[in-house]
């Protein structure tokens, strides 16, 4: 007999889980009966994330067509466009927007062998990938907050008559840190939920998949 699960989720669909608690899929995350308050933390930060990366997409489809109109009718490009895109909102788009990629599951993932295992297994695996993810974001955190901070301390700013914003630097090297905290936050809590749920209770695998055949 095969159990048939839903490969593609909507928003406001439930998904059932084998050895995991039922999730509710939302536009920015999940909830489940077992830690709502957490959901809703881990949500709301996906919620922020999710709007200062779409806002800074707004701002580069504008600026683009912006820069297309002066350049084409007044033969003048704006020339800072270029370095507020590169360093304020393409960074923002690529940071805030992997928060929210990771707690709404948009993130690609190849799960065959991975459903096919034991809850344990699927839960030491988990474990590890949260303990990883929290590796990579705690050294962004430090890396990051060390850059913003020398940029800080020595009044670092685009040389003048330069086509950049004469905005101080610390500026745009302050979203890598604050955005990796925020992801921290989400992952830990993650992380948590895993540790203290029962060994063959997976909590934090949401994603249907495809559920291997029962004989």
């Amino acid at each position: 007999m095969t159990e048939h699960v839903p490969e593609v989720i909507v928003p406001e669909v439930v998904v059932p889980r084998r050895g995991s608690t039922p999730a509710l899929h939302t536009l920015f995350g999940y909830l489940t009966d077992d830690h709502p308050r957490l959901d809703k933390v881990q949500n709301g930060i996906s919620a922020v994330c999710a709007a200062v990366a779409c806002v800074a997409i707004v701002i580069i489809t504008g600026l683009t067509v912006l820069e297309v109109f002066t350049r084409t009718f007044f033969d003048s490009p704006l020339g800072w466009n270029v370095g507020f895109v590169e360093q304020y909102l393409m960074m923002a788009v690529a940071f805030f927007g992997t928060v929210t990629a990771y707690r709404s599951g948009a993130h690609v993932a190849v799960v065959t062998i991975f459903e096919k295992t034991p809850p344990v297994v699927r839960k030491l695996l988990l474990v590890v990938a949260h303990l990883i993810i929290l590796v990579g974001l705690v050294l962004l955190v430090y890396s990051g907050t060390r850059a913003a901070h020398f940029s800080f301390v020595t009044n670092e700013m685009p040389p003048p008559g330069m086509a950049e914003l004469p905005w101080p630097t610390w500026w745009w090297k302050s979203i890598i840190p604050v955005a990796a905290s925020l992801g921290f936050v989400v992952v830990i809590i993650d992380l948590y939920r895993e540790l203290t749920a029962p060994l063959t209770w997976v909590v934090t695998d949401y994603e249907p998949g495809i559920l291997p055949e029962e004989g």
